[in-house]
């Protein structure tokens, strides 16, 4: 529930490309407890698209660490 409330937020922003985000989104949800290594590597992908909302995904970003394991 809380990682669904996440992903609508990410959804939400409307310079997301929303192909590559679901890719990525695909990639947070596979993982049943979150790896944090693996995590940061999800952050920098999300980071590097174009057009990504840089200051409303650190907010979403900030969110998804702060959950410690992932309630889906």
């Amino acid at each position: 529930d809380a990682l669904n409330d996440v992903l609508a937020l990410v959804e939400s922003l409307t310079l997301v490309d929303v192909d590559a985000l679901n890719d990525v989104l695909a990639l947070v949800e596979s993982l049943t407890l979150v790896d944090v290594d693996a995590l940061n590597d999800v952050f920098v992908l999300v980071e590097s698209l174009t057009l990504v909302d840089v200051d409303a995904l650190n907010d979403v970003l900030a969110l998804v660490e702060s959950l410690t394991l992932v309630d889906v």
